[in-house]
């Protein structure tokens, strides 16, 4: 698992939640949004930092996760054939971060509902691993990941190679089942087509990250780290 985990930059570990505790996920979820169309402070849920803990820990993903990282980012990504667009091929590139810095390595700053993002040092993101924890089954028709393996190795891509890459190595779906994970490396080329079915595509997005940053960056705390979108 390691090795797939290292030379493709991706892999699908099933089972990790099981039922019950997925439609118990599920309800936190729905008590958490309310009539709101969103949150940034589901993190801050004593449920989802001990599920986010919880989850570094697990025998089955702890190997994959470095040494002492932590979870600094959770999103919820809800797609639907109602809330319903395609994710064209990216790479993640921006973390979420307390405040800007000056420093020439740190580029790409921006503003996301109050909250500070910046493109940093390549090293950081080269540290830093996402698990992708599936609410319900999702393939092909509604929503599956498309990846290119092996692209995390490439660094930071410009926007003109990312197709290129995609030719020269193909692209794999990657379909994942209720409960089971997706881990995954953030420069990993990633894409998602619309939802072609009423199936809903619910997913947890974890970013875990090293305890300390460099160039005076510092990450954001729990309570603004997670963002709850429709994608």
């Amino acid at each position: 698992m390691i090795g797939s985990f290292d030379s493709d930059g991706y892999v699908v570990i099933p089972s990790v939640l099981g039922r019950r505790e997925i439609d118990d996920v599920a309800c936190a979820i729905e008590g958490a949004l309310g009539d709101k169309a969103g949150t940034r402070r589901l993190l801050d849920a004593e449920w989802c930092g001990l599920l986010a803990d919880r989850l570094a820990v697990d025998p089955r993903l702890s190997a994959l996760i470095p040494t002492n990282a932590q979870a600094v980012q959770c999103t919820l990504f809800v797609k639907t054939v109602e809330s319903n667009w395609l994710v064209s091929l990216h790479q993640d590139l921006s973390i979420p971060v307390h405040e800007r810095v000056e420093s020439p390595r740190c580029s790409g700053w921006s503003q996301k509902q109050g909250d500070t993002f910046v493109q940093p040092p390549i090293s950081v993101l080269q540290q830093m691993v996402v698990i992708r924890l599936h609410l319900d089954d999702c393939d092909e028709r509604n929503g599956a990941l498309r990846v290119v393996p092996g692209s995390h190795r490439l660094g930071r891509l410009e926007p003109a190679a990312l197709l290129r890459e995609r030719e020269d190595r193909g692209q794999t779906v990657v379909r994942v089942s209720k409960g089971a994970v997706m881990v995954m490396r953030p420069l990993l080329l990633h894409a998602s087509s619309k939802a072609s079915s009423k199936l809903p595509r619910r997913v947890l997005h974890f970013v875990y990250g090293p305890l300390a940053l460099p160039e005076g960056l510092r990450w954001p705390s729990r309570k603004h780290s997670c963002m709850l979108l429709s994608l």
